[in-house]
C-alpha cells in the first residue's frame, strides 16, 4: 500500500509543478497509450482500461480496480515536455537505451520510474507494486517492456 501511495504524491506533484503541459504541446490523452491486454501481460494483472488519475489529462493509472488503495500493482503513465523530462535528470538518472530518443531510469529502493523523451514531448511510466514483492530489476523490466508500448505510439 505505501507503493500507491508514493505513485499518487509523485503523480500528484507532477500535476501541480508542470500545470497545462498537455495544451501547450498537443500531448496524446495517456489512456490511450497502452491497452489493458499490454499491462496484463507485463505486469499479470487483469487491468481495467487507463482511467485519468484525478481528471487530469497527462497522467492515466492502470489498474485490476479502481480503488485509491489498492494491494494489486497500478502503471502509472504521465505525459509531458521535454521540460519535464529535462527536469528529473538531475536526481542520477541511470541511461536506457533503445527507446525513444532519448530516455533514463530514476528510483531507489523498490521504486523506479523510465523517463523518456520522443522529439519534442516526453512521457514516464512508473508501477507501484502493491503487494506484490518485486526486486528493482523486474519492476525496472515491466515499466522498460510498456515504454517501449508507449514510445510506439507516441
Amino acid at each position: 500500500m505505501p507503493g500507491v501511495r508514493i505513485t499518487a504524491v509523485l503523480a500528484f506533484c507532477s500535476c501541480l509543478a508542470a500545470p497545462g503541459l498537455a495544451a501547450q504541446t498537443s500531448l496524446p490523452d495517456p489512456c490511450t497509450l497502452l491497452t489493458p491486454a499490454e499491462v496484463d501481460a507485463v505486469v499479470g494483472i487483469k487491468s481495467l482500461p487507463g482511467r485519468p488519475f484525478l481528471g487530469s489529462k497527462e497522467i492515466c493509472l492502470f489498474s485490476a480496480d479502481t480503488s485509491s488503495v489498492s494491494d494489486q500493482p497500478v502503471v502509472n503513465l504521465m505525459v509531458g515536455t521535454v521540460v519535464m523530462f529535462q527536469g528529473q535528470k538531475n536526481m542520477g538518472p541511470h541511461p536506457v537505451s533503445g527507446i525513444g530518443d532519448e530516455a533514463y531510469w530514476i528510483g531507489s529502493g523498490s521504486y523506479a520510474k523510465v523517463e523518456v523523451r520522443k522529439g519534442s514531448r516526453a512521457f514516464s511510466v512508473s508501477m507501484a507494486m502493491g503487494m506484490q514483492k518485486k526486486t528493482l530489476a523486474q519492476i525496472e523490466q515491466m515499466e522498460e517492456a510498456l515504454a517501449r508500448k508507449v514510445a510506439a505510439r507516441f
